[in-house]
């Protein structure tokens, strides 16, 4: 919280103010809340295909282990032969026999 220039009024950070925010959109637009407040979105197709919609960087990439960051959480893909077909800004899609995806 910061303290305002002219009198001792409390503002809320920005980061604060946005799941409120989103909800209110949500609502008002009846659109699904995790569209709005960027949650990550996975499709996966069979064992082989993972695509991954809003996610924030790569932390570590090896034919075994793929390392996501997402806003909120961290994704783990395990298995083998795993590659980054493609990434842009907010979505990327993994190829290779995947045994696993865990949530950290």
């Amino acid at each position: 919280m910061h303290k305002h220039k002219h009198g001792n009024k409390m503002q809320t950070k920005p980061e604060a103010r946005e799941p409120v925010v989103s909800k209110r959109l949500s609502e008002r637009f009846d659109i699904p809340q995790d569209i709005i407040a960027k949650a990550p979105m996975l499709l996966a197709y069979g064992n082989n295909r993972l695509c991954i919609d809003n996610y924030r960087s790569i932390i570590e990439y090896t034919e075994e282990s793929i390392k996501i960051q997402t806003k909120q959480k961290k994704i783990y893909v395990k298995g083998s032969r795993l590659v980054i077909a493609y990434f842009r800004e907010d979505e990327m899609c993994v190829l290779g026999n995947i045994s696993s995806i865990e949530y950290h």
